[in-house]
């Protein structure tokens, strides 16, 4: 596998936990004190963490190109995609989209992003079940995994060797 491609996996896990812990926690989160990241997980944690992340990152992969899809085939590009949904978050929708037909393609388009999104976040929860990290452990590893440049290395270090 060729680097690229693995820094394209490995910079996927931002997407993915981005669904998983959602926007609660990290508003939350934003609310509390900047406070001291935990970098000493043990080996058996560290190995959970990328068996989790290896079976996340192929679930992530295929749900993206199917969203693509979806917003294609509502005869939309991604790029204008995101900007109505920027648009649609700051209220502006109605200024920023071309008429009610793109409007109109882009509640459809969304509607099924959302589903997807909702599937992908009920997969990755699976994940994460099934392994032998508690969701609180691995939530904790994903916040080290951000924040911690030590963490990260180390976690995409240990995605490389498997993937190799």
């Amino acid at each position: 596998m060729n680097d690229s491609k693995l820094m394209n996996k490995t910079s996927m896990l931002s997407l993915i936990f981005t669904l998983f812990v959602g926007f609660g926690a990290m508003a939350q989160q934003m609310m509390q004190p900047q406070t001291q990241v935990k970098e000493d997980f043990s080996d058996q944690e560290f190995e959970e963490f990328v068996k989790i992340n290896l079976v996340l990152i192929p679930l992530q992969e295929k749900s993206q190109g199917d969203m693509i899809k979806a917003i294609e085939e509502n005869d939309l590009k991604v790029e204008r995609f995101q900007e109505l949904a920027q648009a649609q978050q700051a209220g502006t929708l109605q200024e920023v989209a071309a008429g009610a037909e793109e409007m109109a393609s882009f509640n459809n388009a969304g509607q099924k992003v959302m589903e997807m999104q909702q599937g992908l976040q009920t997969e990755i929860q699976q994940a994460i079940t099934d392994s032998d990290l508690s969701e609180e452990k691995f939530q904790e590893m994903y916040m080290a995994y951000t924040q911690s440049p030590k963490v990260k290395e180390k976690v995409d270090k240990m995605i490389e060797k498997e993937i190799k």
